[in-house]
């Protein structure tokens, strides 16, 4: 069993995010979305809320602006209509 996930952010700007984390939480289209390593195959969209994520330094949090996500093969691509540091 994986401990960890890799997890990708894209913005139609920019790679916001390209890193390992442990877990994650999106705000799917019916509510929060929690994603360990190991989950099964996912296609899903995103609502506009806040993504958060746990890396070894603590839990980084993403506002993004809604979009899609994919889980695969323990890597979560996110593809973002937006995505910036949440406050708080």
């Amino acid at each position: 069993m994986a401990d960890r996930l890799r997890l990708r952010v894209y913005t139609p700007e920019r790679e916001v995010v390209d890193g390992d984390v442990r877990e994650l939480t999106a705000p799917g289209a019916y509510g929060e979305i929690g994603i360990l390593p190991d989950h099964a195959a996912l296609v899903t969209t995103l609502e506009p809320g806040v993504l958060s994520y746990r890396q070894d330094g603590g839990v980084v949090r993403l506002a993004i602006g809604g979009g899609f996500a994919e889980v695969r093969d323990n890597v979560v691509t996110v593809l973002a209509d937006s995505a910036e540091p949440a406050a708080g």
